[in-house]
């Protein structure tokens, strides 16, 4: 019994059963990079009948953006010499043991469509027909490093507004801030806030105050520049750090945002709510980012004792 057992198991028909049936997405390529078989999940993961792949170049048959978008064949890219997939195969120390991992994260034309793909690979020299070649598995595992990403950012966002929270905004600040000390770049430390939010919450309720939130939020993220960083620092308070060219810009940014909330007209269940925002600016870096932080909300709670709807400048 157990001899029959071990004739199925090293049997063709059986070899053939596993290629076939695995989930992975399975192929062999030769020391040139010629695709010499490919399994079904492969034809399923790419789109392509055997007949268009067998004999054809790597590169080429899995749809590289590379060979698609250059016009080349797989191999002559300008990005073929950092290729972890070629560099594994026509590597010259065949050896039927090692088994190499890579990631490969970039862009495949699949269906003549543009895709970002993650793959997770495994690379493995054999002898097929009497030839040195390597096999090649390929697990998809885009969908699973999506989520991760989903989750990382869900992690970093508040959960209202979908501005960075505030533990997110101190991570990347500090490294902007520390550029800043070697003068590297200049940067302000705004911290802003809506007037009178409690009279909101009160009136209309804590649906209304988190429309309100939401609007002005939105307002922020339209209206600075994607190397700002921007984070909702808790209730209705906002902190922003500029990347300047020149300092003097702070003050305008935050005026054109602070002018923009004074003349809009909120909606909300049938109501026009009128809101203004107050400022409070660091342009002094301190010791330390979190004193450019106290600076600025310092600043911010001069600018609400002086009525409010203002922008006031920590510059000394």
């Amino acid at each position: 019994m157990k001899l029959a057992i071990e004739n199925i198991l090293e049997s063709s028909r059986f070899m053939k059963f596993l290629f076939d049936n695995i989930s992975s997405a399975v192929f062999i390529v030769d020391k040139q990079m010629k695709v010499k078989k490919v399994n079904n999940s492969y034809k399923a993961l790419f789109d392509k009948e055997e007949k268009e792949v067998i004999n054809q170049l790597c590169g080429n048959t899995i749809g590289c953006a590379f060979t698609v978008e250059q016009g080349l064949p797989c191999g002559s890219t300008s990005e073929c010499e950092n290729c972890s997939i070629r560099n594994c195969v026509t590597n010259k120390n065949f050896n039927l043991e090692e088994i190499h991992s890579i990631y490969v994260a970039r862009t495949f034309y699949i269906n003549k469509e543009p895709i970002f793909k993650y793959f997770r690979m495994k690379i493995k020299d054999m002898i097929y027909n009497n030839e040195e070649v390597s096999i090649i598995t390929i697990d998809d595992i885009t969908e699973l490093e999506e989520q991760k990403k989903q989750i990382k950012e869900m992690a970093n966002l508040d959960y209202l507004t979908k501005l960075y929270n505030r533990r997110y905004f101190f991570e990347i600040a500090e490294k902007f801030y520390e550029n800043a000390k070697r003068s590297l770049v200049n940067i302000a430390v705004v911290t802003i806030d809506i007037d009178y939010f409690k009279k909101i919450n009160d009136t209309y309720g804590h649906e209304g105050g988190d429309f309100i939130l939401v609007s002005f939020a939105d307002i922020l993220k339209n209206n600075l520049r994607s190397a700002d960083i921007l984070c909702r620092y808790g209730g209705e308070e906002f902190c922003i750090l500029l990347v300047l060219k020149d300092k003097d810009d702070a003050f305008h940014i935050v005026e054109k945002i602070r002018k923009i909330v004074e003349n809009k007209r909120f909606i909300y269940d049938n109501n026009d709510i009128s809101i203004t925002v107050s400022a409070g600016i660091s342009l002094i870096l301190g010791d330390s980012l979190n004193e450019m932080i106290k600076e600025s909300d310092k600043m911010l709670y001069e600018a609400k004792n002086a009525g409010r709807n203002r922008t006031l400048i920590y510059n000394e």
